[in-house]
């Protein structure tokens, strides 16, 4: 029975397993090959199946490729060795472009590149997916189905992906470090940080949830809540004076220049 493949474990691959099953896959749905003894016997406990690359590669249909950059070329020369060149493949390794796939696995290869974030994990992420050129209609869609079964799907050019991968793969981190801001702005005014961190999430949850339904621009919302002379427009005005906003972009673009040389 085929099974669907993981090529590397780690946090991402983990995080996509694990929204699948929130979606009713199981992990005998799963097969999975990671390096390590060590991840091997931890991942057999949890109740994975775990098998040699050999046996990932002929079995799995899709096969996630969830490994770093620097390992990717030693598993698509395995994949090659192993007469898998038209598997449809699902990488989410950063940085590297489709023709290095081409130029190992053969100009015939199915390959899907992505960048997911860890929002998968609860079936709130999104995932940018370029995909190959000999993927048909029939494929595209099998496979933005499985993806949006853990998040949005948006299907980009493949110039764009490194600065998908900047604003949203790298995008939670940067956004926990905000929150993290706020809690201890909130444990300098005398909360403690637990409290300051749940008022914390429920405030920038709900200002979410308020943008997404109402289908506003921010700077919209951001006038309804500011008054003249009031708490808000003085917050935002040292908010202006630090440069706050230009800095926040300048933290992404610098993301997009790393993940430009990932390759």
């Amino acid at each position: 029975m085929t099974k669907i493949g993981f090529v590397g474990f780690g946090n991402m691959g983990r995080a996509i397993a694990q929204g699948l099953e929130r979606r009713g896959f199981r992990k005998e749905d799963f097969i999975v090959a990671v390096r390590s003894a060590a991840g091997r016997e931890k991942l057999t406990k949890e109740g994975y199946k775990v098998l040699p690359l050999e046996e990932v590669v002929k079995r799995g249909f899709p096969l996630f490729i969830a490994v770093k950059p620097k390992d990717l070329k030693g598993v698509l020369e395995k994949i090659k060795e192993l007469k898998g060149e038209e598997k449809l493949i699902i990488s989410t390794v950063a940085g590297v472009p489709l023709k290095e796939y081409y130029n190992i696995l053969g100009k015939r290869a199915k390959v899907v590149r992505t960048m997911p974030n860890i929002n998968v994990k609860y079936n709130r992420g999104v995932w940018g997916a370029v995909f190959g050129e000999n993927l048909n209609r029939e494929e595209k869609e099998k496979v933005k189905k499985l993806l949006a079964q853990t998040g949005l799907v948006v299907e980009l050019e493949e110039g764009l992906l490194d600065a998908f991968t900047a604003l949203a793969g790298s995008g939670p981190a940067f956004v926990a470090e905000i929150v993290d801001a706020f809690a201890e702005a909130g444990v300098k005014m005398g909360f403690k940080y637990e409290e300051a961190l749940k008022i914390t999430l429920q405030t920038f949850l709900g200002t979410l949830e308020y943008l997404q339904k109402e289908e506003l621009h921010p700077v919209v919302l951001r006038d309804r809540v500011t008054s003249p002379g009031g708490t808000t427009i003085y917050g935002l005005s040292k908010f202006h004076q630090r440069g706050i906003k230009g800095a926040l972009m300048e933290v992404v673009e610098e993301a997009n220049r790393r993940a430009k040389g990932l390759a």
